[in-house]
């Protein structure tokens, strides 16, 4: 190539170069580190449709500030391990500004130090305290957690005349956490506990079951997620346990009925008010957010979401809202300073954050009661 032809061709590329850079800007890297498979799959496969939908509108309107946003997923099946590896991956390999997730407790109490460490933005949608209490830095959580949820249930059991419940659950990070909160307020409420617990992968719970049965309890409380409660259902159906059977709020998910069958039936479900709109009341200050919400995934995928698809849906208008009060360029570090100022209402409650702060706040937290009927959630009054 001659000089002349060198310079001219150099002087295009840069030009083209130049004119490219300026025309787009980098797109906002999100990382969603969620369970896609395995057996805690219908809440990341529910987080995953709702974190598309919100992306695909946003990009639709030209993005956040003129960036489009990228979105990586990691599919950890639900593994600890594997949550630890892709959140690496996130922040090392794929340079993401912000990650989403993990789906469950277990995973995101590995996943929460890593980004923590790297001073990257984590929104956990995981329902475990103790993953935003004591507060890190750069973790937050989306999902109502266990010391919102657990005052519900007991003044509700008190309500009702309870004063003893035969408590089943989970010995990992969602079932443990559950336990201590349950064990540590109960008292407060006149209610005693009668602990029992299983691997979340055991195939049978029968003797536990029978123990509750046999004991002085006068509801059962299952504190587990998928895949163990539909198994206990059936242990309990089988031993003709004849008292009020009540789930926490990590079954308010369709694939419950599906997995329980009519083992469910007659059962109760704590849940947000996204899975059943209409139990809330419309007074409440998230009714607005929760009915947004809902009929957005409806359009959209023709089937109702489930609570697991709000944590996403509330993570990402924490996103949006942080974005654009952000004075300059938006990137890790202006996204967790902004994300710690949020002060808005979603399906999940208000999130009002500060430096002590970063989970949904625990009053006046959009839960309901739903009764299993006829194979349905209805509202339980």
């Amino acid at each position: 190539m001659h000089l002349k032809h060198f310079f001219v061709t150099a002087a295009v590329l840069s030009t083209v170069l130049i004119s490219h850079t300026a025309g787009a800007q980098e797109p906002l890297k999100i990382g969603a580190v969620y369970a896609l498979t395995g057996p805690v799959a219908p809440y990341g496969v529910a987080q995953q449709k709702a974190l598309q939908l919100r992306t695909d509108a946003l990009n639709a309107k030209g993005g956040l500030k003129g960036r489009k946003l990228q979105v990586f997923f990691y599919d950890t099946e639900g593994n600890g391990n594997k949550a630890v590896q892709f959140t690496r991956k996130a922040i090392e390999s794929d340079k993401v500004d912000i990650i989403l997730g993990p789906s469950t407790s277990g995973e995101a109490l590995l996943a929460a130090p890593i980004a923590n460490e790297a001073k990257v933005p984590l929104i956990s949608h995981s329902a475990a305290q103790t993953v935003v209490d004591p507060a890190r830095p750069y973790v937050f959580q989306t999902a109502q957690y266990d010391r919102i949820a657990v005052p519900v249930a007991l003044q509700e059991f008190k309500r009702l005349g309870y004063t003893k419940v035969a408590l089943l659950s989970s010995t990992d990070g969602y079932g443990q956490s559950g336990t201590a909160v349950l064990q540590e307020l109960a008292p407060k409420y006149g209610i005693s506990i009668i602990l029992e617990q299983f691997d979340r992968q055991d195939t049978d719970m029968t003797a536990q079951v029978l123990r509750a049965r046999q004991s002085s309890a006068d509801v059962m409380l299952i504190w587990s997620t998928f895949p163990a409660p539909a198994i206990i259902l059936r242990n309990a159906k089988a031993a003709g346990f004849a008292k009020p059977i009540y789930n926490s709020f990590a079954m308010a998910a369709p694939d419950f009925l599906n997995q329980a069958g009519p083992n469910a039936e007659n059962t109760f479900v704590m849940s947000a008010a996204l899975l059943l709109p209409e139990a809330l009341s419309d007074s409440h200050p998230s009714k607005k957010a929760v009915m947004e919400e809902y009929q957005e995934f409806l359009a959209r995928y023709k089937e109702a979401p489930t609570p697991s698809a709000q944590h996403a849906l509330d993570a990402m208008s924490i996103i949006e809202d942080s974005v654009k009060r952000i004075d300059g360029d938006v990137n890790r570090q202006s996204l967790r300073d902004a994300i710690e100022r949020t002060d808005i209402f979603g399906a999940n409650g208000h999130f009002k954050f500060s430096p002590t702060d970063h989970g949904v706040s625990t009053e006046n937290a959009p839960i309901v009661f739903l009764l299993v009927k006829g194979g349905k959630f209805t509202a339980a009054r």
